[in-house]
């Protein structure tokens, strides 16, 4: 970096430091130093540490002492009067004590059909149905023959992680004898004392299907290294730079690849092809278990018969509301079970839907105003003639905001008072070109002068036992 001549050229030290993606202070330095800079800051060496050199060399020839951290040696040396910093104690001890000598690793080696190593995977966020979703895999491998599973997901719940044990045993064509994962929750709940508390869920799979579940140390993730480096290559090898459109097209491509590619390929550590060791493990394996992935949880539906599930509100039928049920979740869809039968069934509902109703869940559909209207004219016609009809018109075409309650109010008011008396309060009530609510009853009332209780439930008067007396006993009172 000519600083010099940039200089002379008149430009400002700040205009060199923008140029030359420094500091002006660098600049400065530069200018005044006949040498060009070689980028390296030059540190006068810890001359405040030599008169503690031989202490050092005591401390480190010291069986016990030699294991203390340069902080700890810090605190002793400035106890003694050292007065320099930290950092040149740290570089004089990293030039002193040796490097502990890496210790080879012994490899793991297991018999055909003993051992699984599953594994997620976050393969980022993607659009998928127009949406940015984030996508894991899935990741399961045959620890002997090297045979390869890969299943995308959107979660990492518990349902999709028993559903892709299944898949993945269904894959290999048996289940494996042990299955070696790490310390997630879906798996493991606790290694409280060292001893591990499996899921329930997870341990219900591995007795329906025979496995022994096993879990590597936490922060030791070589313990299952066969998965681990095959991450890495389903990530570049399929997933990056391949489109995804659906989820379920997806892992379709998925199996063609690993097929066709991934299990077809001489592994580097076997010189041999995953799908030729695979045609060997698979006699060692345990035979496939027909096991329902199934997670039952108890729910009471609403008012509505609604059941709530990850924000979605799943119908059953009407006669279950506000009553417990159970629902089963499963894989493919929801199942709402009363007294040990099914009695709806649902798909999961898709992205954006919060509503999922079987039309035979439906409440029945209200009858349109205008069809009651209708037919209560028509009864208002039929019981009073042209009178009615004409009647009904007029408060179709006059009162359009409570047709229904003044055609009621006809029906009952002759009930109450008779036909005669209400056809007679209707003409009056037309031929003044009155239309409102409430007017006929005020009518009814004021020519009708005792109204026909006809329509009441005939009641009796409460017998009451009165005491008889002779009237005798009221002369001597009023003389």
């Amino acid at each position: 970096m000519d600083f010099q001549m940039l200089r002379r050229q008149g430009l400002s030290i700040r205009k060199i430091a923008a140029l030359r993606g420094v500091s002006r202070n660098a600049v400065r330095r530069a200018l005044r130093s006949p040498m060009p800079p070689t980028d390296k800051r030059r540190r006068a060496q810890g001359t405040k540490l030599e008169p503690f050199h031989s202490q050092i060399a005591a401390w480190l020839n010291d069986p016990v002492k030699s294991q203390w951290t340069g902080a700890r040696m810090l605190d002793e040396l400035q106890e003694r009067g050292y007065e320099g910093g930290r950092t040149v104690l740290n570089d004089y001890l990293r030039a002193l004590r040796p490097k502990p000598a890496a210790m080879a690793e012994a490899r793991f080696h297991v018999k055909p059909g003993q051992q699984t190593q599953i594994d997620w995977a976050d393969m980022g966020a993607v659009p998928l149905d127009g949406v940015m979703t984030k996508v894991y895999a899935f990741v399961a491998i045959l620890a002997w023959s090297r045979t390869l599973f890969v299943r995308f997901t959107t979660d990492m719940r518990l349902l999709t992680w028993l559903d892709c044990h299944r898949r993945a045993f269904e894959f290999f064509g048996g289940v494996p004898h042990e299955v070696l994962i790490d310390n997630l929750k879906t798996g493991v709940e606790s290694r409280a004392d060292g001893t591990i508390r499996w899921h329930p869920a997870y341990a219900a799979l591995a007795v329906g299907c025979g496995f022994v579940p096993m879990a590597h140390f936490p922060m030791r993730p070589k313990t299952k290294g066969r998965v681990e480096r095959i991450v890495r290559f389903a990530r570049e090898r399929f997933f990056v730079g391949r489109e995804l459109t659906n989820l379920a097209s997806f892992n379709l491509e998925a199996v063609e690849w690993l097929d066709k590619r991934a299990n077809r390929r001489v592994h580097r550590m076997t010189a041999t092809r995953p799908c030729d060791r695979l045609a060997v493990e698979r006699a060692a394996l345990m035979p496939l278990v027909d096991y329902d992935v199934v997670l039952e949880e108890t729910r009471v539906a609403d008012a509505y018969a609604l059941v709530s599930c990850d924000g979605v509100r799943y119908s059953v039928p009407p006669i279950h509301a506000r009553k417990p049920l159970i629902m089963q979740r499963r894989p493919d869809g929801l199942s709402f079970v009363v007294d040990g039968s099914v009695v709806r069934r649902h798909p999961y509902a898709k992205r954006g839907i919060r509503l999922v109703q079987a039309p035979e869940d439906l409440p029945p559909k209200p009858q349109p105003r205008h069809e009651r209207f209708v037919q209560l004219g028509d009864r208002v016609a039929e019981n009073f003639g042209d009178l009615g009809r004409r009647y009904a018109t007029e408060i179709e075409r006059r009162a359009p905001h409570a047709p229904l309650a003044l055609l009621r109010e006809v029906l009952e008011r002759e009930t109450e008072f008779g036909q005669p008396i209400v056809a007679a309060v209707i003409e009056s009530l037309l031929q003044f070109n009155v239309i409102r609510l409430g007017m006929l009853s005020r009518m009814c009332h004021r020519f009708a002068v005792v109204p026909n209780c006809s329509h009441l439930p005939n009641q009796r008067m409460p017998e009451i036992e009165v005491e008889k007396r002779q009237l005798s006993v009221y002369d001597d009172a009023a003389a």
